[in-house]
């Protein structure tokens, strides 16, 4: 038997369990084989409350001495720095009078706001771009519209300039800023959207020359350098005080990441072993896979501002490799759900063993007599003739997931088949259990020691590592060979008597060797990851001499390595998973595209076609959103250019107004009131702070200054660590307009004299009191917008995505890369290549940010099911995991032997029968979603029965086979795992439909 038949089978259990004992299959206790307390594979974590006591005073001074010298509370001392200086041009008279004589110098600290320097050098090159194109627009908008307003003021056409500059400047301007914001979905750019509206407001609608047909040159140009001062002061901060690099923010979080992935496929491996999931519910493990979702939401991000840093500052050559580790770390995700999706496989299994009821002896006996005996349209067996109710079978399945956990009830809950399994899993673990351990301890030895390596470049990888790794996997294979071929020479032993147990054995031989498969995968992967770091610490040493070869785009062909050789810029055109696909597959996957039309058109066709793009333009969410935003922007702006209503604008602060509405208008209903509701509580919030104050302060400028920090490190806080922006940027944007503009009317008052005019205005309940509903105002408008033009709801959003996704699965299920296998033996198929997997994760990030948004939108008829749809996202994210861990047994045995593809020609029927059965649940849970409605009974008994002839037939070729090594065959182990997985992803979807009725009875309840 070859070395290949027996690298990928990995089983474990718990070493000491006694085969003759009623096995336990959630028991929390771990024996030793001499029957005590084993050592756990992970040390449990020491409290620090177990090594010293510290005073209550001690711990605080401790906790706050760690959060100022962290990344987060330097970015926020940054901001409150940055805020300090803006304000200055307010408060210190030198300053201001660079700006001119005019007031709403304010602005200038509300810039720093918006535009704060808690960013990476990357990221503050790619702002700066942002905020320089932002200020070009700002500009344009801003002469233009006066020069129009001129022409007709000239020809005493004021209204129809007036006009003009609605549609064109107010609304086209500002619904291009809302496309902008939508179509580029990057913080960034909405910043600079957000200080593109600020300028171009304050000259279109509050400074009047617009309105009085005249050029107005002072006042665009002090609006202008309060918006470069602004940006000015930021990036000095960001600069030149205690700057952060995004190279090293990146290399850092692929270091938390390389940690936290190394405590997870840890516990997963030893949960494996000791047949429990309690270990997943604990709080290393909890703890580390939040660790890992925060770290690999900012891989895109930190990428992005690390190739932007290395290209101004003339290190591009890093960034080669830094994108392959980005890749990898994406790559080590997903094996790491194929880990724990093939854990849970061997969890299930082993409750409800699948193959002893279908072994050769029993087929004489079974109803499935033979797997040709029956006709697709014949009924199944009468223990499999049910029809599943699917709003029951979440009750039903909850009942026997606490049956299967209790150990109270599991005497009279397990089947004898499942006593059976067990033990026979307890057996494989004594001779395959050590070698698995020895495995999975070098690999989180070297996952730990990496992040130190990534971060600092004065350290090299030790060349030692690789070679260990190297060793460790080759003697795990060795070792699982011997381990195996002893087991199987050794079945008497094993009391394996008969054909039952002979199929049990099996069973137990197929988890195992589908668990191995991603454990290998996973080492295989963790090679490609030395490789690599290797490679980029080689960049970084030759690349102390900068050069900027990017400049020179006209001799741009292929980037050179730092060998000389030439190399691909693609990060992920080195990956081994990328060079198995075959160009058709990726074709095959692409489910929604369907112009594969190659005959020449007539003209007539070219004019419908292009018709019909344009019209496809106007029902993307892009589009409307503009169009909502530019009309919202019209309807608000109007009352500034009517002559009987301007007055009232003015008095109100309606520039405000309309900048709120910018800021609060979102794409959904459930997004617009998230960020409205911060809003208007950020609004009051910042209104009190600023009466507050003021009555302390009153117009001393040093007062004014000191609090001013103190506001700014508070909310940013709010916005930075505690993750609500909206809410902490509006309590400072009440604040700026309240007290600094009430400071400057103060400072006017103390040149011109006193007036009553003057005295009123300084009335700083009055002032707050403008802000506020004007603030408000804006937010409610925004709010208003979003639901009457073109609504756009979440939870709509939510269902469509849901729908595609679920498409897009019953295309892929269609693939049958086991047939592909058979028509191209030479192509690596598979059900989800890399590309198509990062496609599938968007979508699913997509569903989980549309889930937190649907929350908001208060609806009367129902409220939102949100447990239900999280439950539904994930088991479709544990449908997508099993078709991964499958398609890694796939790329196990690249190459089809002879023999493989005679078993699955002689098996090809009834594999074809089992996937049509399966494939038409995709298509019917996306139709149950878009119609909300359930599908009251499915008929699970037809599954099962070609399930069950799938089985029938592998035991009957096997059997003729006469091979007791048979179940390692390269075509036995692809169909056993086949089987197991179908079973698998059957449950999920049962599942899925069980909590699509109870939605659909949900909103029949409450309609009722």
């Amino acid at each position: 038997m070859s070395s290949a038949n027996f690298e990928a089978s990995f089983p474990f259990a718990d070493a000491g369990q006694n085969p003759h004992t009623q096995p336990d299959v959630s028991r929390t206790g771990r024996r030793s084989r001499n029957g005590g307390e084993q050592e756990p594979f992970l040390n449990e974590p020491i409290s620090v409350g177990q090594i010293t006591t510290q005073s209550p005073v001690s711990a605080f001074w401790h906790q706050t001495r760690q959060f100022l010298t962290s990344d987060d509370g330097v970015g926020v001392f940054k901001c409150s720095l940055a805020y300090l200086l803006g304000s200055l041009a307010t408060l210190v008279p030198a300053v201001a009078a660079l700006l001119g004589s005019q007031g709403g110098k304010h602005i200038v600290a509300t810039i720093t706001v918006y535009f704060h320097p808690a960013r990476s050098r990357g990221s503050m090159y790619k702002a700066l771009v942002y905020a320089l194109v932002s200020f070009l627009y700002a500009a344009f908008i801003s002469l233009t519209s006066m020069y129009v307003t001129i022409f007709f003021q000239r020809r005493r056409m004021i209204e129809l300039g007036h006009t003009l500059v609605l549609i064109l400047f107010v609304g086209v301007g500002f619904g291009f800023i809302g496309w902008t914001k939508q179509k580029m979905g990057d913080s960034l750019v909405n910043v600079a959207c957000s200080l593109a509206s600020l300028t171009s407001i304050i000259v279109l609608t509050k400074e009047g020359a617009v309105q009085r047909g005249d050029v107005s040159l002072g006042k665009v140009s002090q609006v202008l350098a309060m918006l470069l001062m602004g940006i000015g002061v930021t990036m000095t901060v960001s600069f030149f005080v205690l700057p952060v690099s995004a190279a090293k923010r990146l290399r850092s979080n692929l270091g938390i990441l390389a940690a936290s992935t190394a405590i997870m496929q840890s516990v997963i491996t030893e949960s494996f072993i000791q047949r429990t999931e309690r270990d997943m519910q604990g709080r290393e493990f909890v703890s580390a896979s939040a660790d890992l979702q925060k770290a690999h939401k900012q891989l895109e991000k930190f990428l992005r501002e690390t190739k932007l840093e290395h290209y101004v500052e003339g290190r591009e050559k890093e960034y080669i490799f830094e994108a392959q580790l980005v890749r990898w770390a994406r790559d080590i995700i997903h094996t790491l759900g194929a880990l724990h999706s093939s854990a849970r496989l061997g969890w299930e299994t082993l409750r409800h063993p699948k193959f002893a009821n279908h072994y050769p002896g029993s087929l004489a006996e079974s109803p499935i007599s033979s797997p040709r005996s029956r006709s697709r349209d014949e009924q199944p067996p009468a223990d499999g003739h049910l029809l599943l109710d699917v709003r029951l079978s979440e009750e039903n399945a909850s009942d026997i997931g606490q049956t299967a956990h209790s150990p109270q009830v599991i005497d009279n809950c397990l089947v004898p088949d499942s006593i059976r399994v067990t033990e026979m899993f307890d057996d494989f673990t004594r001779q395959l259990g050590p070698s698995m351990r020895s495995l999975v301890l070098v690999l989180a030895t070297i996952l730990k020691e990496l992040p130190a390596r990534l971060v600092s470049d004065e350290q090299t990888v030790d060349a030692n590592l690789h070679t260990t790794l190297i060793h460790a996997i080759e003697d795990y294979r060795k070792a699982q060979v011997e381990a195996f071929a002893s087991l199987h020479r050794d079945r008497v032993n094993l009391r394996v008597y008969n054909a039952k147990d002979d199929a049990c054995f099996n069973e137990v031989s197929a988890i195992c060797t589908y668990f191995s498969h991603s454990l290998l995968k996973f080492g295989e992967q963790l090679k490609g990851l030395l490789a690599i770091v290797e490679d980029l610490q080689s960049a970084t040493t030759l690349s102390r001499k900068r050069s900027w070869e990017w400049v020179l785009f006209w001799r741009q062909g292929r980037v050179r390595g730092h060998d000389g050789e030439p190399v691909h810029t693609d990060p992920t055109s080195q990956h081994p998973l990328i060079q198995s696909n075959a160009p058709e597959e990726m074709e095959m996957l692409e489910p929604f595209g369907f112009e594969t039309q190659s005959r020449r058109q007539s003209l007539r066709e070219r004019i419908d076609r292009c018709t019909q793009r344009y019209c496809n333009l106007f029902r993307k969410d892009e589009t409307r959103f503009a169009v909502k935003v530019g009309t919202g922007a019209v309807l608000y702006a109007l009352p500034s250019f009517l002559s009987f209503t301007r007055p009232f604008y003015l008095y109100w602060k309606g520039e405000w107004g309309l900048i709120s509405y910018m800021l609060v208008c979102s794409m959904t209903i459930g997004a617009s009131n998230t960020t409205g509701y911060a809003r208007f509580l950020g609004t009051l919030i910042g209104a009190l702070c600023s009466i507050g104050v003021w009555y302390v302060t009153g117009s001393n400028a040093f007062g004014l200054a000191l609090f001013g920090f103190f506001m700014a490190t508070w909310t940013f806080y709010i916005s930075l660590v505690r993750g609500q922006g909206p809410l902490g940027r509006f309590i400072m944007l009440t604040y700026n307009l309240s007290v600094l503009y009430a400071y400057s009317l103060s400072q006017r008052d103390a040149g011109t004299g006193p007036n009553e005019v003057t005295r009123e205005d300084l009335d700083i309940t009055k002032i707050t009191l403008h802000r506020v509903g004007a603030v408000l105002s804006g937010c409610i408008w925004g709010v208003i917008i979003t639901r009457g033009i073109w609504p756009t709801s979440a939870r709509k959003k939510l269902k469509t995505t849901l729908r595609l996704v679920w498409l897009r699965l019953a295309r892929i299920w269609a693939l049958s890369p086991l047939e592909q296998r058979l028509r191209h033996p030479g192509t690596a198929a598979l059900y989800m290549p890399p590309q198509e997997q990062l496609k599938m994760e968007d979508l699913l990030s997509d569903l989980e940010s549309l889930r937190v948004s649907a929350r908001y939108e208060f609806e009367l008829n129902a409220p939102f099911p949100d447990a239900a749809y999280a439950r539904i996202i994930q088991h479709t994210r544990s449908i997508v995991d099993a078709l991964h861990a499958f398609d890694l047994q796939l790329l196990s045995v690249a190459h089809p032997s002879e023999r493989e593809i005679s078993i699955l020609q002689r098996t090809s029927r009834e594999r074809n029968e089992l996937s049509t059965h399966i494939n038409h649940l995709p298509q019917l849970i996306a139709s149950s979603i878009t119609s909300a409605r359930p599908v009251d009974h499915i008929n699970v008994g037809k599954v099962k029965l070609a399930r069950d002839q799938l089985l029938a037939s592998i035991f009957m070729r096997q059997e003729e086979d006469d091979m007791l090594e048979s179940i390692l065959d390269d075509g036995y182990s692809l169909l056993y795992a086949y089987v197991l997985v179908n079973d698998q992803i059957m449950n999920e979807m049962t599942d899925v439909l069980a909590d699509i009725g109870r939605i659909s009875m949900d909103m029949n309840e409450s309609v009722s």
